[in-house]
């Protein structure tokens, strides 16, 4: 039996389109009628899922910035794992002085460079690519959560505690040698959440830790909880839910670590998991 169902947003339960389609929309409101508890569990900050959420007028409980965050659906907080600020602030800096595009998740805003997409720019050139890889995260963001910074001091001026840095590139030699320098030492936790980024989150964090933080605090078994995702930070959440979905747009790599695979986001894989679990 199903009582809490877990989902990603972005190339899970949103389009191309960054839309919630009428089909999952109808699914994910036929599971709340079969008592199931639904939770969205993306790396976007809380602010932003919930933003979403409201558009659509589904109450959910929020995992947010890969577990970071975890609020119920009336919006209290039940845990929250910043990463530290000084340490922080000097990631940003060494990130900026080499010309990383970056996103600094805070507890109101997401900060980024103002010279980042000349950056990547400047990335294509050298590398003389012309690659559709999705370096950018601020499409998928309302305009307003932005704010951007000539120099990372702004951040320390900011007052504000962060919860992830995003980092991007369109060079994979510059993205693995960032990536190796922090997941040293296993200060971080570190995950991917699609091509060409890697994210910096406080140890422990991740959305399969938050999940069971959740499930805990609702008093679901483990076995009762249902995981559906698309991408490498989502694996976490397979490993403590009682069954795990990948999207059919996910890589093999994901799907063998899953119990079903479901249509694409494109064709409302949702949808089809929830019916093929739940019954129609």
């Amino acid at each position: 039996m199903v009582k809490l169902l877990a989902m990603d947003m972005d190339g899970t339960l949103l389009n191309a389109h960054r839309e919630i389609t009428r089909e999952n929309l109808e699914a994910l409101r036929f599971a709340r009628s079969k008592g199931v508890t639904l939770t969205i569990a993306s790396g976007r900050a809380f602010f932003d899922i919930r933003s979403k959420m409201r558009e659509v007028d589904l109450p959910t409980h929020l995992i947010g910035t890969n577990g970071a965050t975890v609020h119920a659906a009336d919006g209290q907080l039940l845990g929250a794992d910043f990463l530290d600020r000084e340490q922080t602030l000097q990631i940003v800096a060494e990130l900026e002085k080499e010309k990383y595009y970056m996103g600094v998740y805070g507890e109101e805003n997401i900060y980024v460079p103002e010279d980042g997409t000349k950056w990547l720019r400047e990335e294509l050139h050298r590398l003389n690519i012309h690659e559709d890889r999705s370096i950018g995260f601020q499409g998928a963001t309302r305009d307003d959560f932005y704010r951007f910074f000539k120099d990372w001091r702004e951040l320390e001026e900011s007052g504000s505690n962060f919860y992830k840095i995003i980092v991007f590139s369109f060079d994979d030699d510059k993205l693995r040698k960032a990536r190796e320098v922090y997941e040293g030492g296993r200060r971080y936790s570190i995950v991917s959440s699609g091509t060409g980024n890697f994210e910096i989150m406080a140890p422990n964090v991740s959305k399969g830790n938050a999940l069971f933080q959740l499930a805990t605090h609702l008093d679901v078994p483990l076995r009762d909880v249902m995981a559906i995702g698309d991408n490498y930070n989502d694996l976490s959440m397979f490993d403590v839910a009682g069954i795990s979905v990948a999207m059919g747009n996910a890589e093999d790599a994901i799907k063998e670590k899953c119990d079903l695979v479901t249509t694409q986001c494109e064709k409302n894989g949702v949808a089809h998991a929830i019916y093929e679990v739940l019954g129609d």
